[in-house]
């Protein structure tokens, strides 16, 4: 499916309560009456927020407009999931000591862009940038991404990220007298930009963050003027990983001024003046700690403290941030719980986990029985890993089929499974089927596959019919029959009531199997049993019937007077089953039961 649909389809839940494991989760939002939802597709959790897949964006959309959401006495906040910020990229892994101009001319230069149409913001470490388009982002994500991971800048390898929307704003300048109570308030009201507040943290002396529930929030208040207690304020959006650690300072980062001179002041509403008339650098304001542990944007450098007297020479610093750059980066990890065993077996199957690998080198994807688990070197490539995975498991299709009992309980047989998933796999059609009375279930990695994968399905079954004469008829009723029919393999036959046989097989196989049906029918096969009787029974037989018995070809009799047993043992040889056969073994009985049914003594003497 595309991402577009995904992006439907996907729903973040925010406050999931620690005790709170990922089957608690898909058995909530999977109960309609609960919870509005319907069935998932996955369930990512780290920590107090899930990313939920449900196969259905009709369902994502009754989950969000049910506001109310609790499960283990803790309420859920779920709003659609942040998109890519459509104006601003990260640079990761710049040198701390490399040059403000060559940080400048190499982004130029990677990006083909003018001086005047971005801003670069710099972390207190410098080794990330954050860079501002004035008109957005329109170029491929993708070719410059490979460009700049092919370019080192400076001794370091850069690269290059997309990162989440924000939903928090920093408001400085505040009015002593304003509470979070007040911001509240205002940012909910149509003068603030009618965002749904979610909390207001004030951080310091005039400074807080305000977080909102849903991201267009962000957008609306940051396109508005903001005017309170008689003061301007300046807005800007939140970003952690530009922040100081040290929360009691503010504003911090400024950006890198450009080779013309001047700095863009467009990520802000307000531009302050202090007591000289001057123009302030615009600036992001800081975060404290804690707030910056709640941020999904964690910058993974710590930053870099202030030189300390003696003064380090610019050749130490330079070596010290090599050593940083050398060091070898703890290697970033997540979950996809699929509870669905059906589609795990099917990302198994495709080559997607292999091909993920091969492209993204020291990355690993590793099928588990509760989902799927990842481990990349850095952020951007684990999202990538992640949003293929989640794309393929989204795009997974179903379509049932309809057979006659007798083909849906021969589709059923565990060897004729493994065979025809087999074949499918062999032909680039990775699926899995399951049978229930008269229908068979077939799931492929898409609706084009599965579509296919019907077709192929109906195709490689084959059934003919074997006539048989009336000579070989007894031959079907015989217990060896009903043997030789579960020793065939891959086959299934009965006779049917036209007296013939039925087979049912697989495409390719019919002329062996017809050839084992017939060798079976052609090849002799000795039966025999035994008629106990008294003694003076047996030899009245001997005596009176001998002759006759000795007319019927095929049927071997045999007296036995044993002093445990007295009888008659009779062999017959099937053997084409021709009509002589049959109608001695007929004779036989007739004269059997004559004999039984006559009165008389059974002495030694009779």
């Amino acid at each position: 499916m595309s991402a577009e649909s995904q992006e439907n389809r996907t729903v973040e839940v925010l406050g999931v309560p620690e005790e709170v494991e990922d089957e608690l989760l898909y058995l909530y939002f999977e109960n309609e009456r609960r919870s509005g939802g319907g069935s998932l597709v996955s369930v990512e959790l780290e920590g107090s927020r899930a990313l939920l897949l449900f196969e259905e964006a009709e369902v994502a959309s009754r989950v969000l407009s049910k506001r109310a959401h609790v499960l283990s006495n803790a309420e859920l906040t779920v709003r659609k999931p942040a998109c890519k910020d459509p104006q601003r990229l990260l640079l990761r892994g710049f040198n701390p000591t490399t040059s403000q101009e060559l940080v400048e001319l190499y982004v130029e230069n990677m990006m083909g862009m003018d001086m005047d149409e971005y801003t670069l913001y710099p972390s207190p470490s410098r080794d990330l940038v954050l860079v501002h388009f004035h008109q957005g982002f329109n170029k491929d994500f993708q070719t410059i991404y490979s460009k700049i991971s092919k370019k080192p800048l400076d001794g370091a390898q850069i690269i290059l990220e997309q990162i989440d929307q924000t939903d928090s704003i920093l408001m400085e300048n505040l009015h002593p007298s304003i509470t979070a109570d007040m911001l509240n308030l205002y940012l909910e009201s149509q003068r603030g930009g009618c965002g749904e507040v979610k909390e207001v943290t004030m951080m310091s002396e005039g400074v807080a963050r305000v977080s909102f529930l849903d991201f267009d929030s962000v957008e609306r208040v940051l396109k508005q003027s903001h005017k309170l207690e008689e003061t301007d304020l300046m807005v800007t959006p939140y970003f952690s990983f530009l922040q100081s650690e040290d929360s009691s300072s503010s504003p911090l980062t400024s950006p890198l001024t450009s080779l013309n001179g001047t700095s863009d002041s467009s990520t802000t509403n307000t531009q302050q003046t202090d007591s000289g008339g001057q123009s302030q650098t615009d600036s992001l304001p800081a975060a404290s700690n804690s707030d910056r542990s709640q941020s999904s944007h964690q910058a993974t450098s710590e930053p870099l403290s202030p030189p300390l007297s003696p003064p380090v020479s610019q050749a130490a610093a330079a070596q010290g941030g090599m050593d940083d750059l050398m060091s070898t980066p703890e290697p970033m990890s997540s979950h996809i719980s699929v509870p669905d065993p059906v589609k795990l077996t099917l990302l198994q199957l495709s080559p997607l986990p292999q091909s993920l690998q091969l492209a993204y080198q020291g990355c690993s994807v590793q099928i588990r029985e509760d989902g799927v688990h990842m481990a990349g070197p850095d952020r951007l490539i684990l999202e990538q890993l992640k949003n293929a995975v989640l794309e393929f498991l989204g795009g997974v299709a179903q379509v049932n089929l309809t057979f006659d009992p007798e083909k849906a309980h021969f589709l059923a047989k565990q060897e004729v499974k493994d065979r025809l998933l087999q074949t499918l796999k062999e032909k680039g059609l990775p699926s899995m089927y399951t049978v229930l009375d008269c229908v068979v279930m077939v799931t492929s990695p898409s609706l084009s596959l599965v579509s296919q994968a019907c077709s192929m399905l109906k195709t490689l079954l084959s059934d003919f019919s074997i006539p048989v004469d009336r000579e070989y008829e007894c031959m079907l009723y015989a217990q060896e029959w009903t043997g030789f029919l579960q020793s065939l393999g891959l086959c299934s036959a009965k006779v049917s009531e036209r007296g013939q046989i039925d087979v049912l097989t697989l495409r390719g196989l019919e002329e062996e199997k017809q050839a084992k049906i017939v060798e079976f029918l052609s090849t002799p096969i000795e039966t025999e049993a035994i008629i106990s009787m008294e003694p003076g029974m047996l030899k009245y037989i001997q005596t009176h019937h001998h002759q006759l018995l000795a007319d019927m070809n095929q049927v071997s009799i045999f007296p036995l007077d044993a002093h445990d047993v007295c009888g008659l043992r009779v062999g017959v040889l099937l053997f084409r089953i021709i009509k002589k056969t049959c109608i001695a073994l007929y004779k036989f009985n007739t004269v059997y039961a004559v004999i039984l049914s006559y009165p008389f003594h059974t002495t030694e003497s009779s």
